[in-house]
């Protein structure tokens, strides 16, 4: 196991469950046999001996001093995995995702592989079940979590080879010698050379980051932003060429966000949501500002934060922070589980008007991504990592949360926003169509609020994660992020329409 997915473990406490899913909403109409949970649990029995994710379990022993391993799971019970509840009447979405927020409050039991499946049956729409699916952090993280996804729906036929090798290098057998010694060679070793590797990269990171920015400030552009007079009401505003320099950039850095309702100490009580956004309207702003998709969807979430915190007059005058997870997922997919580093963006939050917004998070964003390139290695995190120590680790982070210590320093950031692409067709589960994938990412001390979307064919489904005491209501944030989409693109079809006469849009 690496030092990235075991410290995840390592930081796992009670109220901290470091546990990624997705609720699947699926039209069993068409099956070839008649639905009955039975039948679907025998046929994922069936199937889930081909993928190797979910055969893992974690190995271990008070002898060993380097991080647990991965060993299989030779006599995998699925029905210890897979399990059915039936949803409260009507069966409609409060009653389905207040039962998965139910469901996303119980921890996973360490001794089997750290997956379950949670069957939801009895909801309002004729033929049509929800699937509940949850994984700890340290088996998969958002992008292997839609490649299972994928390996879900093309299982049955012949495995690949690549597949069992992966089984093979990642999960062996139990060994409690080989384990031994790979701890004493991860400790006594491989620790003291990264140690050795890692001190003078450390210390010059700072030098490379500045040297980044001063690049992009050096390396300025120009780019059209609409440019509005704050004194000036609605509809004053004009097109023209600026500079999309720093200033037009908001900084976003760790320890600068401001605290909002939702960042506090979390407890271990789970609100959860989902939304559905069109993927083709994305795109149409996407192509008319020359912008990302991630850069309108994390606009499109700023939007609905603004408007949330709004409603609770808990709207701070700085912009919000986001964490974005950026996968640097290589193609031979032996080197852990999860392979991300961070970029810290700008929500835009103290931004009225949807296109400005727009322009900043857009600028933000690229800064941040040539700043991360220039200035850290792709694998740093991951290598820092490795020195991670269990024991100390673990009793820090409870003493942290009992404590309540995030209630106390300044907020790293206020919540963790991830977007990661999913299959390009359509999706079936164990033949039947998949409607919605609304993925769901862990929760932290200090940030009790995760967004995360995963694009289904046409469309791009927005899982809301929260802490139920700090965010009780994330279908109140929802309806805010289609608002918040809504008004962004009829601005945008206003500017293609009419691109001289300006536009109006505070939120």
């Amino acid at each position: 196991m690496t030092g990235f997915d075991a410290s995840l473990l390592y930081l796992e406490t009670s109220q901290q469950m470091l546990v990624v899913g997705g609720i699947l909403i699926v039209d069993v109409s068409a099956l070839d046999f008649e639905y009955t949970f039975d039948r679907v649990r025998t046929e994922l029995a069936r199937r889930v001996k081909e993928i190797p994710e979910f055969r893992r379990k974690i190995y271990d022993s008070p002898l060993n001093l380097g991080h647990p391993a991965w060993v299989e799971e030779y006599d995998l019970d699925v029905t210890q995995h897979v399990r059915r509840v039936v949803v409260d009447a009507p069966g409609d979405d409060d009653a389905v995702f207040e039962m998965c927020g139910t469901l996303s409050s119980r921890p996973l039991d360490r001794s089997r592989p750290l997956w379950e499946m949670w069957v939801l049956e009895g909801l309002a729409a004729p033929g049509t079940i929800a699937v509940f699916f949850r994984a700890h952090h340290a088996l998969l993280d958002g992008t292997s979590s839609a490649a299972v996804l994928r390996k879900l729906s093309a299982a049955g036929q012949k495995p690949s080879s690549r597949d069992l090798d992966l089984v093979r290098t990642q999960a062996g057998g139990a060994n409690p010698l080989q384990l031994i010694t790979g701890g004493l060679w991860d400790f006594y070793v491989r620790r003291p050379v990264t140690i050795a590797r890692l001190l003078p990269e450390a210390a010059m990171l700072p030098i490379r980051l500045r040297r980044a920015a001063g690049t992009r400030a050096a390396g300025k552009k120009t780019a059209p932003r609409e440019v509005r007079d704050p004194d000036a009401g609605a509809g004053t505003g004009t097109h023209e060429a600026v500079e999309a320099d720093d200033e037009v950039a908001p900084k976003a850095a760790p320890f600068t966000a401001p605290r909002t309702r939702f960042n506090a100490t979390i407890t271990p009580h789970r609100a959860v949501w989902g939304t559905t956004l069109d993927l083709t309207e994305i795109k149409e702003i996407k192509s008319a500002f020359g912008v990302t998709v991630n850069d309108v969807f994390l606009t499109v979430v700023g939007g609905g934060l603004r408007r949330y915190l709004r409603l609770y007059d808990d709207l701070p005058e700085k912009p919000l922070i986001a964490v974005v997870p950026v996968s640097t997922r290589d193609d031979d997919g032996t080197q852990g589980n999860n392979r991300v580093t961070v970029l810290f963006a700008s929500l835009g939050t103290d931004i009225p008007d949807p296109v400005e917004r727009l322009r900043a998070v857009s600028a933000r964003t690229r800064r941040g991504k040539k700043q991360t390139r220039s200035g850290m290695r792709p694998d740093f995190i991951q290598d820092l990592a490795t020195l991670a120590p269990a024991a100390p680790l673990s009793l820090l982070m409870r003493l942290y949360g009992d404590f309540h210590l995030a209630d106390l320093h300044p907020v790293v950031h206020n919540l963790v926003v991830s977007n990661f692409p999913g299959p390009r067709g359509k999706l079936d589960f164990l033949g039947a169509r998949v409607k919605h994938m609304y993925p769901l990412g862990p929760l932290m001390h200090g940030s009790g609020l995760s967004v995360t979307a995963m694009s289904l064919g046409g469309q791009l489904d927005v899982g809301i994660n929260a802490c139920e005491h700090l965010v009780p209501d994330p279908d109140l944030f929802a309806d805010g992020v289609r608002e918040s989409m809504d008004r962004l693109l009829s601005l945008t079809r206003q500017r293609q329409a009419a691109p001289e006469p300006t536009m109006s849009g505070e939120e």
